[in-house]
């Protein structure tokens, strides 16, 4: 075992772990979307997903990643260029955007799906079975948590002089 790894990891502090878990898992999933024939950013994965389950538009598209909708535009423009995104005018408001997977959409969408359960069920392997729904609740918790502290307003900085 390399210095640093998991032996150590068990004095850690909770929220600290949790913290480092989410970062190597990002950094992880990330490079495994990068080796992919139409290689992906995380995010791309996550709009071509969205997209693929019927959300259409920018804005619901920014909401779901807590993300402004210019930064949603930007991606959505790479994945236009590439050909992966299909980007057309709404017929009931001209203003708004339609957004939907083409067929290399759709297949670069699925074939990151499977890379990423393939490393998920590696992953999952180090989780005894017994202990795998309290992981699939613990984290459903976490990330319902995360949600709403997205959902909060950001607080002011107040300075006194």
């Amino acid at each position: 075992m390399r210095p640093g790894q998991a032996g150590e990891r068990h004095e850690e502090d909770l929220g600290l772990l949790l913290v480092s878990v989410s970062a190597r898992l990002s950094r992880l999933y990330g490079r495994v979307l990068s080796r992919l024939d139409a290689p992906l950013t995380f995010r791309q994965h996550r709009l071509l997903r969205r997209v693929g389950e019927g959300h259409s538009s920018m804005a619901a598209l920014a909401a779901f990643g807590n993300l402004t909708v210019p930064t949603v535009s930007e991606s959505v423009e790479v994945l236009v260029r590439r050909g992966l995104l299909n980007r057309q005018e709404n017929p009931q408001s001209r203003r708004s955007l339609l957004l939907s997977l083409t067929p290399d959409g759709q297949a670069a969408k699925q074939s990151a799906d499977e890379a990423l359960v393939e490393v998920g069920d590696r992953l999952l392997q180090a989780v005894p079975e017994e202990r795998r729904q309290a992981l699939r609740e613990s984290l459903a918790s976490i990330y319902d948590a995360a949600t709403e502290i997205f959902l909060q307003p950001a607080p002011t900085a107040t300075r006194e002089i």
